[in-house]
């Protein structure tokens, strides 16, 4: 007689559903999702193994990210739910069990896996059997900078190391590869990090375990840099300003560069400006923060008010502290400063509009020449500036005295007109090659 099986055995246990879905995207992601990439990617064509070659190479992951973008319609027979509907949403499951969002998380720690082994040359997990020693981990490989046009990564390296300390003794049954991403792995989710892969392994893994997050939200590589050259006792003391764990986990969590401007502000500045921002969202809210120049004028000018800060709430996270003061100079009321700031750029264009009013830069280049670029251009744009906001004053004042009608809005789009085109010419001859130029 054959016995039917025990309930409890083995042959009919249910399988956890996580386990099954990331399974499933394994599958899929190493067969068809491959297979489609390989035939819109050439240099996929000859390899037997695509999945593969796309994990281990930052710059095919990249251009795979970039495609899956560019050409959607090619995956769309992957893109649908449990019924085979069409599924645009990136936050709403698939058939396989996973969002968009959610697999290009599970891409981007794969092929960090995979960059981390590559670069200390261990594998993540020690062989078994084997002790992993510090001496066995050593064979430590030149991180490729790839076509992502990095340009400060030793720089970056050396500063995060002087200020937040060197790589801590490797401890036993470890290898450099599995210590780092296991600091790492849980602070990746978005494509656009694969990029900065060859600085994140310049970083040493006790930051990561600090920061966290912190250090993966950065999107640019002035961005990282600022980090870098952030004091860890900026972080510790704005962590004592705030007194709200919760409060600085949010921080962390949307830009830790606002760090600098907690722990200058101290308890009450840090108050009084946290809460005339409190309508903001979170992100919007710490990038306010993190334009530290302009926040701290926020506080320390004793012009502006918790409601004027509400007012300009949606351009501090873009004004530098000379455009603020511009704001106040010309006496424009609550109701005027939207629309002043609005008028400026829609008739000088984005760009223009942030090369005057926009943060100033204070990551200089390595390069003599290039730094003495970089402080033409910067006295340019801030005389630029004052000269468009004198000029408007001054047209204002002499309708004014003619008894004309007008408003300070139509003063400043009829002196951003007539003055775009010269200061487009200018600021491209000007701005160093670090702008983009």
């Amino acid at each position: 007689m054959i016995m039917a099986p025990h309930p409890t055995s083995a042959s009919t246990k249910t399988e956890d559903p996580d386990v099954l879905a990331r399974r499933e995207v394994t599958r899929m992601l190493k067969g068809p999702v491959a297979a489609r990439f390989q035939s819109l990617i050439p240099p996929l064509a000859g390899h037997p193994d695509p999945y593969k070659t796309i994990m281990e190479t930052p710059e095919l992951l990249d251009a795979s990210f970039r495609l899956f973008r560019m050409k959607n319609e090619a995956f769309a027979e992957f893109l649908v739910d449990a019924t085979g509907n069409p599924v645009s949403d990136e936050t709403i499951r698939l058939k396989c069990g996973r969002s968009v969002s959610e697999i290009i998380g599970m891409a981007v720690r794969t092929g960090m896996r995979s960059y981390a082994e590559a670069y200390f040359g261990d594998p993540i997990s020690p062989p078994k059997g084997q002790a992993a020693t510090a001496a066995a981990s050593q064979q430590k490989k030149t991180a490729s900078k790839g076509r992502f046009k990095l340009i400060n990564v030793d720089k970056i390296s050396s500063l995060f190391k002087r200020n937040y300390g060197q790589p801590k003794t490797l401890p036993a049954g470890q290898t450099n590869s599995g210590r780092f991403y296991a600091s790492v792995k849980d602070n990746l989710d978005y494509e656009w990090q694969v990029k900065f892969f060859p600085i994140y392994v310049e970083i040493p893994p006790h930051v990561f375990d600090r920061l966290g997050t912190g250090i993966t939200r950065m999107d640019s590589e002035e961005k990282l840099q600022l980090l870098a050259q952030m004091a860890l006792t900026d972080i510790n003391k704005a962590e004592s300003v705030m007194r709200d764990p919760a409060l600085f986990r949010e921080m962390m969590e949307h830009n830790v560069l606002a760090s600098a401007t907690v722990s200058h502000l101290g308890e009450e500045g840090f108050e009084s400006v946290h809460d005339a921002l409190g309508h903001l969202d979170p992100e919007k809210k710490w990038n306010v923060l993190a334009n530290k120049d302009t926040a701290v004028r926020l506080h320390e000018d004793k012009r502006i008010t918790k409601n004027d800060i509400a007012a300009l709430a949606d351009y501090l996270d873009m004004l530098n502290e000379y455009a603020l003061d511009a704001i106040f100079d010309l006496k424009l009321n609550r109701d005027q400063m939207q629309m002043f700031l609005r008028t400026a750029e829609e008739h000088l264009g984005h760009q223009m509009f942030l090369a005057l009013f926009g943060p100033i830069q204070t990551v200089m280049p390595d390069d003599h020449d290039e730094q003495q670029k970089m402080r033409r251009y910067q006295t340019f744009t801030q005389t630029a500036l004052r000269s468009l906001v004198s000029a408007v004053k001054q047209l204002d004042d002499n309708l004014r005295k003619a008894g004309g009608e007008g408003s300070i809005e139509e003063c400043l789009a009829t002196v951003c007109r007539s003055r775009r085109i010269d200061l487009e010419k200018e600021v491209k001859k000007l701005a160093p090659s670090s702008l983009g130029a």
